[in-house]
């Protein structure tokens, strides 16, 4: 068998008309967003669409046609990767504010178990801003002692913590 490497040519014109012209408008958009193809691809896949030739008949891709896929799938690659990275970043971002109203919140559980146990000290965070002691009233005389209260031991383990922190 002899297979002869001939290119058989065929032009294609386009009128002046509205519905050609849309259709050029219309090819040149899909080359511009399809770089690695030719008019001629373009025109042989509609051709191969429209003529309904089999899957089995139609050729195999180019090296060239792999080597644009590969590219197109690292540009995908590229994007997908920075889309993770933003969202990371924003879950990150979260995640901080999440831990200042945390740390907030611990400070201010400190300063009212200091309270309650009548040390007050003064916060060393100095983003905490102290909760003012109320004024008391002068003491009448006392009255006599009564059996101190009992300690909340739930409490008791919890000012260790914050002794801690």
């Amino acid at each position: 068998m002899v297979f002869w490497l001939s290119k058989t040519k065929k032009r294609v014109g386009f009128t002046d008309e509205v519905a050609d012209q849309t259709l050029l408008a219309v090819v040149q958009k899909e080359l511009q967003n399809q770089p690695h193809k030719s008019f001629g691809d373009l025109c042989k896949e509609a051709l191969w669409h429209y003529l309904y030739v089999p899957e089995s008949v139609k050729p195999t891709r180019k090296s060239s046609d792999a080597s644009d896929t590969i590219a197109e799938l690292q540009g995908q690659l590229r994007s997908l990767e920075e889309r993770v990275a933003a969202r990371e970043a924003s879950r990150l971002d979260a995640m901080e504010k999440q831990l200042q109203q945390l740390s907030l919140q611990v400070g201010q559980l400190a300063i009212a178990l200091n309270n309650q146990r009548g040390n007050y000290q003064p916060p060393q965070q100095p983003y905490l801003e102290p909760i003012p002691e109320p004024q008391r009233e002068p003491e009448p005389e006392p009255e006599p002692v009564a059996p101190p209260k009992p300690v909340d031991p739930l409490l008791q383990r919890l000012s260790s913590f914050i002794d801690d922190f």
